[in-house]
């Protein structure tokens, strides 16, 4: 993680991951983070200051948590299909263990979409989500590695997306098929088709 967890924030995202970014106010995360109304208030006097900063938050913390798989992904020798099933397992994970976490960011996505003030935020997110796929196909030897990573990264996150909204038993197995299935297709674009 980025910098200490903030019991408040936390509390913001459990209440945003488990009911949706209209059901934050000050009342919930203090109910939710076991704190008094007025040290909500104190911190953040409007609901709107208090979204913001949930948002900001989530999104500086996954982007370290990203950031973190990243290194620890490229610390290990290259194996393609050994970093697929990495990176399917982590995220299976992920979602079972951190699945408000990851609402929250869907719904900075959507706040970012709403609100122009949170799209550096979710930018700087989603630049850190791709760097463990470009070092990956670039060491594949996938032509345009950093275009790739994008749309790597897009599928990635409706995948994620569509897990949170309708769970599937086996999403760790449909993750590794569709990354493989994607590398795969860039990979064989790469060599001409063959």
């Amino acid at each position: 993680m980025s910098a200490e967890a903030d019991p408040q924030m936390e509390a913001a995202l459990r209440v945003i991951g488990r009911r949706g970014l209209e059901s934050l106010t000050h009342r919930a995360v203090a109910a939710e983070a076991g704190v008094s109304l007025g040290a909500v208030t104190h911190r953040h006097r409007r609901r709107d200051d208090l979204a913001a900063a949930a948002m900001a938050y989530a999104v500086a913390q996954e982007t370290a948590r990203a950031e973190a798989f990243a290194l620890r992904l490229q610390a290990e020798a290259f194996d393609l299909p050994a970093w697929i099933a990495a990176v399917a397992a982590h995220y299976e994970r992920e979602l079972e263990t951190n699945r408000d976490r990851h609402a929250a960011c869907c719904e900075a996505l959507l706040a970012a979409a709403r609100d122009p003030r949170h799209r550096p935020a979710v930018e700087a997110w989603l630049a850190a989500w791709r760097r463990a796929p470009e070092l990956a196909l670039r060491a594949a030897g996938v032509p345009a590695p950093d275009l790739r990573a994008a749309e790597l990264v897009d599928a990635m996150v409706g995948a994620v997306l569509r897990q949170l909204a309708v769970p599937q038993a086996e999403f760790g197995r449909a993750l590794k098929r569709m990354l493989a299935a994607l590398i795969g297709g860039w990979m064989q674009a790469g060599r001409g088709g063959r």
